[in-house]
């Protein structure tokens, strides 16, 4: 009879096993398909936008418009700055204004294209640490791991509460005339 009761916890034990394994090869799998995300995310975000490369072959072509020959090419101020120093990248020079000149300029709000718009380095990992935070908090499989981890808290903190109690009514025991005193 006794070998027979046993059977089941041992049952019970194996199926508990089995599907922690089960729940922690799920949620490496969903840690690798966030990760992916997230960089093709950034990807997207750092990505440049290649010329088209039709009309880069028509830049690059020769025309012949009647007795000349005219080729066009693409500047490039960088190198027009290394081989010439009268041609160069602009630089602003900035002059001090009045505040109430800088405040309507704030109000203004800058409109930008999708997608155009120039980030900083930190910005664009701001936003793809943001995007995939609440892709994990989305995520099923987050959300149990997270219900099973506060089940587990409480737990513990039930344990230490009852604890303490049980110590205290020990105390209470032992010295009652400590009690009479207290109150």
């Amino acid at each position: 009879m006794r070998e027979f009761l046993t059977g089941f916890h041992k049952r019970k034990v194996q199926r508990r096993k089995v599907a922690e394994e089960e729940f922690k090869e799920k949620l490496k799998e969903e840690k690798k398909r966030i990760k992916l995300e997230s960089r093709e995310y950034h990807k997207k975000l750092v990505k440049t936008y290649k010329p088209i490369p039709v009309l880069e072959e028509q830049l690059a072509k020769e025309y012949k418009v009647d007795n000349a020959t005219v080729s066009v090419l693409e500047l490039d101020a960088d190198l027009l700055a290394e081989t010439n120093f009268l041609i160069g990248n602009n630089r602003v020079k900035y002059e001090p204004t009045n505040d109430k000149e800088n405040e309507s300029e704030d109000n203004e709000e800058i409109e930008e294209l999708p997608g155009m718009e120039l980030k900083t380095k930190k910005e664009v990992d701001r936003e793809v640490k943001f995007k995939a935070l609440t892709e994990v908090k989305k995520s099923r499989i987050f959300k149990q791991k997270d219900k099973m981890e506060r089940i587990k808290q409480k737990k513990i903190a039930m344990k230490r509460r009852n604890e303490k109690k049980k110590l205290q009514k020990r105390l209470e025991k032992r010295k009652p005339h400590l009690r009479k005193h207290k109150k």
